[in-house]
């Protein structure tokens, strides 16, 4: 059985639910007729299914047949974004995204402040110094590069191991909302502001004013998808 028929067979039935040709809570097509649908063979077909029963995308009933279940039941979140980038306008998840940095990155920067290394504010301030050279040349994809990474190494210096991970699922739609904001210089502007805040109290070790000078900064951000990005869904 290739690997590779049995990624095109996933993505086949992927894009079906995408454009709601196979719809939330339906059954797919019986065995047989699916696996003429995608042109494969049953085994491959059965592969992809499972597959994607792994991640939460389909429910296999036995006796009753393969449903697709509800985007918010995936347990995959690249395959759960792609599917919100085809319903949610750029600003709605951008807007959600945030709510769920909020949660974590105000926290993780207290951390951060209470046991970070000499190392890792020295990284910090490169990322800083390298952010705003890009936007001095106007180059978005460095700016929004150097964005993430200072807040990835602020996670990473929390010392917990678990708060890199959980973000790292979302790099891919962290980044294209980054870029989106990143375009317009006034919010490169503000984001500078705040991001040398967050350093500071982070390099004073003082744990409060860091988790108060990220949540200020979650608050910007917010502000500016909200004012900012489309609200036309694709």
């Amino acid at each position: 059985m290739s690997i590779d028929r049995v990624t095109a067979a996933l993505d086949a039935i992927l894009g079906r639910i995408y454009t709601g040709e196979f719809p939330v809570g339906e059954a797919l097509p019986p065995e047989v007729d699916l696996a003429a649908l995608l042109d494969v063979s049953r085994p491959t077909m059965r592969e992809a299914v499972r597959a994607l029963s792994t991640r939460g995308v389909l429910r296999v009933e036995h006796g009753r047949g393969t449903f697709v279940n509800p985007v918010p039941t995936w347990t995959d979140l690249p395959t759960m974004i792609e599917a919100l980038n085809r319903t949610e306008s750029p600003r709605q998840i951008g807007l959600q995204l945030i709510e769920l940095r909020r949660m974590i990155e105000v926290g993780a920067c207290g951390l951060a402040a209470r046991n970070r290394s000499d190392e890792d504010v020295t990284e910090l301030s490169r990322l800083l110094a390298a952010y705003t050279q890009a936007e001095e040349a106007g180059d978005i994809d460095a700016v929004a590069r150097n964005d993430l990474a200072f807040h990835s190494t602020i996670l990473k210096a929390s010392t917990n191991p678990f708060l890199p991970a959980i973000l790292l699922p979302l790099q891919e739609a962290l980044s294209a909302s980054r870029r989106r904001t990143s375009s317009d210089p006034r919010i490169r502007e503000r984001a500078t502001y705040h991001h040398h805040a967050i350093l500071d109290a982070i390099r004073d070790r003082d744990e409060a004013r860091a988790k108060d000078a990220m949540r200020a900064h979650m608050t910007q951000t917010r502000d500016d998808i909200a004012a900012h990005l489309s609200d036309t869904r694709p």
